[in-house]
């Protein structure tokens, strides 16, 4: 049975309480925390795979308004993304199971339910917050699912077992209600023995006029990036308007060991009002190895960064293979390389229906 924690403060005093104990935890008055042993798997010696889901069937009668995220396992967990869907779809138990054999795709889930968060890369225990009073909306009766990227590069067999929980906050405390935005760039060539980088610009006040008749809004919460062991860094800066190239963000270093590669940005950073069009994503590498380096999981890259921002608007983006250009060898030595910025973009619907009412 799934623990129900709620967090009660009054008087400058907090104290607890269990389903177990006193009452049931109520998300729409208190702040909860509901937490699960997602899975355990035994991951053969040498085994990787990303087709992996893991599910949680979160029996939820009412939303939950998300607003950080905890987990911990026991490795070869290399990557995980956390998708929402309503409970009536990929209703299998709860656990493990084949993503492409029943359907599961990213995109699919995020068109029926959402994006939640990502674990950093080979983490083995963390805590993922967003700033006070910016949530991300779970719909009633809600299965989570995380697509799994395993990964066992050592000589004997590993069992190991994956924990979550999600905290929430009640809607009257929902100061910012988050839209997601994700970014892949599928056009990687790291040339051998050297110093690269790619970039894109991702134009999101375009992409947010084509779904939307309202002013721009965009005000960025949160950002998490993902790359593999070749990776040095991840950059944001702004694109248009008078802080033009202004970097936000920079996160330097693989995310081994526990590294927290997510950053909660307090204040937001409100595109609009800075008089900005858009965000440059930019990831560094450093391949050593005597063959070139392209997208794909084993010993290949990604350059991944996946989005949470107060807006009404949410948007995909690619960077397809074959479309990207050299742009020359910088004065330090690195090659660079840019990309086209394919965005999708929706109307987020912050009153998204979950599973079937009972």
């Amino acid at each position: 049975m799934n623990r129900v924690f709620c967090a009660l403060v009054a008087f400058g005093m907090t104290s607890a309480c269990t389903d177990h104990t006193d009452h049931l935890c109520d998300p729409m008055t208190e702040a909860c925390t509901l937490e699960t042993t997602l899975s355990t798997i035994t991951v053969p010696a040498g085994h990787e795979d990303n087709d992996t889901c893991q599910s949680w069937t979160l029996n939820n009668p009412t939303e939950l308004w998300i607003s950080g995220m905890t987990q911990k396992n026991d490795g070869v967990y290399h990557h995980a993304d956390f998708f929402f869907v309503p409970d009536d779809k990929f209703a299998l138990p709860d656990g493990t199971w084949p993503c492409a054999a029943n359907g599961f795709t990213e995109p699919g889930a995020a068109g029926l339910g959402g994006y939640l968060f990502a674990m950093s890369t080979l983490s083995k225990d963390e805590a993922q917050d967003l700033p006070p009073g910016d949530a991300v909306r779970i719909p009633p009766y809600s299965r989570l699912i995380a697509q799994t990227h395993v990964l066992n590069a050592g000589d004997a067999t590993v069992t190991t077992m994956m924990k979550v929980s999600i905290r929430s906050i009640p809607p009257s405390a929902v100061q910012g209600k988050l839209a997601p935005g994700r970014l892949e760039y599928h056009d990687l060539h790291l040339d051998p023995m050297m110093r690269s980088s790619v970039s894109t610009d991702c134009m999101i006040a375009d992409a947010y006029a084509q779904v939307s008749q309202q002013p721009f809004q965009y005000k960025l919460v949160y950002a998490l990036t993902h790359y593999h062991t070749l990776g040095t860094y991840s950059q944001l800066a702004i694109v248009g308007g008078p802080h033009d190239g202004e970097v936000v963000m920079r996160h330097s270093g693989f995310g081994e060991g526990g590294q927290n590669q997510g950053v909660a940005f307090d204040p937001p950073i409100d595109l609009a009002a800075l008089g900005a069009r858009g965000l440059r994503v930019t990831c560094g590498f450093d391949n050593p190895r005597s063959t070139e380096v392209v997208w794909g999981i084993g010993e290949q890259e990604m350059c991944v960064i996946a989005f949470q921002a107060i807006s009404d608007v949410g948007w995909a983006a690619i960077v397809p293979e074959g479309t990207g250009q050299n742009l020359g060898v910088t004065g330090d030595g690195e090659m660079q390389a840019q990309g086209p910025c394919g965005m999708r973009s929706f109307v987020w619907d912050f009153n998204k229906a979950g599973g079937p009412p009972r």
